[in-house]
């Protein structure tokens, strides 16, 4: 591994920038603690042979790495996680991974194996399998009648965390991933540049799918779920070619000097059903400040990055996807765009935070309108009544458009972005032994370049009770009830159900309907009552029945918080204790957002309630 890793070999005519780069690449590797240039290399020459002996010391580390992981996110929920590898398997530097994840909604599990050395060429190669499942509530949450899944989602965070796993959607992926890479100097000569370029190619299969909760199996039921983000199982088929300059000198877990440049272009099309794009630049770099002939000097370092999706065709699968749900916007799956705030973006903010936001306009389409003398249960045909069949047809609503549109309410969504700019700076500063302290600035922007046509898309028609009757409170609780928007002089009659539901029934009499007077004047001269009915006899209840869907319309030529100069910083300081084994850090971030959102926006009416000021914990390292 030692050798293969020195650019000089035996015979080589002397070059000192060699040297120097091939203890830059061992200590990249990470196998070995960090070797210093002035101390751990001897030169021996030999005047009278016109040679020079080089000894290189190293001091190898424990090739196990073992990281135990768990606590509580507003996403994953409660979780447990263990990671696994080992960087010198076989004793030639393949590596070996894996990462396992269980808890009440994240479950993950990815194997990885690497070979560094491919037929004794520096050709890296290796394949990942990854399987990952996450629960959550469906957009069509705030739409039911279920008391569970509402409390669990709108109530508060021991609510949401506890939230039964019947009343929760279920989105799965599953994948391989194949890669592969070498340095530019196997194609050109050697040069400084050549030799610290890698140009890769990675190719990726990966099929999602989001399953309805248990709820659902009985659509009669009150619990039912509406589906508004309904996903088919979509095949992602993606080419990724990269090229990465690194000239990094790693001290530890940290770079300490050297840039890294990184550039790539996810190209997703070759079969499958997604067709997009992904151009994605960052440049890192890193200066020593103080103290830069010790072990660990104080640094200053920032990464740059800027990354663009879009969609370049619709297949027929994700088309229907789309006209069925949020699942995509604009041809591009809504978990691939972009959305800023966490520990690795923008510190300061809570995960997915910085995104556009898009207004949704619900509407309703009502049909198979017909009338009834029962609210509830098969429809029990009233066409005696002639009068009310030409009422009945004020039910037939027709969505966003057409004859008898019908607004339901406005609401408004974070839908991801197109383009992202992020830019991260830090200052680091050894304290003892594995402590350090960073001092950072982050700043960010997720904004679309292209704000796309509006969609819209359904739920499925369910039957008029209860989903009229209890979900769509912008309508009176039946489709009787739209009758009498349209006539407010009929007779109606109002009961509370039960469960809390309000029923509208019409008032009928000798085949027609009565009006409000009419039935004032014989509710007054009538002493006794229908004891089935509890009416004045010869009066019935009937009702306009049918079936009923929501039409969402996504306002994506009104989104709001999408320009480039909607942008979100986040400054503060790093508490950094470097764990015995794992090879990544136990952060406390402290954190103060000078532009957070308080309040009700002048952009938009809703309410924000950013932190300002706050702090948290997390495992792992921004860049």
């Amino acid at each position: 591994v030692m050798r293969r890793e020195f650019v000089l070999n035996e015979g080589d005519i002397y070059n000192q920038n060699y040297v120097d780069y091939s203890v830059l690449r061992l200590n990249q590797l990470g196998f070995f603690d960090p070797i210093d240039k002035e101390k751990d290399i001897d030169f021996r020459q030999d005047e009278e042979r016109a040679e020079v002996d080089v000894n290189v010391k190293v001091t190898e580390r424990g090739r196990q790495q073992i990281t135990f992981n768990g606590g509580i996110s507003g996403i994953g929920g409660s979780f447990f996680g263990l990671d696994y590898s080992t960087n010198n398997l076989l004793g030639r530097g393949e590596s070996l991974s894996f990462q396992f994840a269980a808890g009440n909604r994240q479950n993950s599990f990815v194997f990885s194996f690497t070979e560094p050395y491919v037929r004794n060429r520096p050709v890296t190669a290796g394949f990942s399998l990854f399987v990952q499942s996450v629960k959550f509530f469906g957009e069509g949450t705030f739409l039911s009648q279920n008391t569970a899944a509402l409390q669990g989602a709108f109530g508060s965070q021991t609510d949401f965390l506890n939230a039964s796993d019947e009343n929760l959607f279920t989105q799965r992926t599953a994948g391989v991933s194949l890669f592969a890479s070498a340095p530019l100097s196997e194609f050109y000569k050697k040069r400084p540049f050549t030799l610290s370029t890698r140009i890769g190619l990675t190719y990726s299969l990966s099929q999602t799918s989001i399953k309805d909760p248990a709820v659902n199996a009985d659509p009669t039921s009150t619990n039912f779920i509406p589906v508004i983000f309904r996903q088919p199982n979509i095949l992602t088929s993606r080419i990724t070619p990269t090229i990465v300059y690194d000239s990094r000198d790693v001290r530890g877990v940290d770079a300490i000097n050297g840039q890294q440049v990184a550039i790539s272009l996810a190209f997703a099309g070759l079969g499958g059903d997604v067709r997009t794009y992904e151009p994605t630049v960052s440049y890192q770099r890193f200066f020593p400040v103080r103290n830069k002939r010790a072990k660990i000097p104080q640094v200053f370092g920032f990464r740059l990055l800027a990354g663009h999706v879009g969609s370049f065709a619709t297949s027929s699968k994700v088309r229907s996807a789309q006209e069925s749900s949020l699942s995509f916007i604009n041809g591009v799956p809504v978990y691939e765009r972009f959305f800023l705030g966490d520990e690795f973006t923008v510190r300061g903010y809570s995960p997915r935070q910085i995104t556009p936001i898009v207004p949704l306009e619900q509407f309703v389409t009502s049909s198979t309108v017909s009338v009834a003398t029962n609210a509830t249960g098969t429809v029990t045909d009233a066409t005696r009544i002639p009068e009310l069949q030409r009422f009945a047809s004020l039910g037939l609503f027709t969505g966003t458009s057409g004859t008898n549109p019908r607004f339901l309410s406005r609401g408004f969504q974070p839908i991801g972005a197109d383009t992202q700019l992020l830019g991260n700076f830090e200052y680091r500063v050894p304290i003892f032994g594995p402590v350090s302290i960073a001092g950072f600035a982050d700043i960010g922007t997720a904004f679309n370049l292209r704000k796309g046509a509006d969609q819209i898309f359904s739920t499925n028609f369910q039957d008029d009770f209860p989903f009229l009757a209890g979900q769509l409170g912008g309508l009176r609780s039946s489709l009787s009830g739209l009758v009498l928007e349209k006539n407010p002089f009929l007779a109606s009659q109002v009961t509370l159900q039960a469960n809390g539901l309000i029923n509208v029934a019409l008032l009928a009499r000798d085949n027609r309907l009565v009006t409000q007077e009419e039935f004032a004047q014989e509710s007054c001269n009538t002493c006794t009552l229908d004891p089935i009915t509890g009416l004045p006899f010869g009066f019935q209840r009937v009702f306009v029945r049918g079936q009923a869907q929501t039409n969402t319309a996504v306002r994506l030529s009104q989104a709001v918080f999408d320009k480039i100069s909607d942008i979100r910083s986040s400054v503060g300081v790093e508490v950094r204790v470097q764990l015995p084994v794992v090879n990544v850090p136990l952060r406390l971030i402290g954190f103060y957002n000078p532009n957070a959102r308080r309040g009700v926006s002048d952009r938009v009416p809703l309410f924000f309630q950013e932190e300002k000021i706050g702090y948290r914990f997390s495992i792992g390292r921004t860049f």
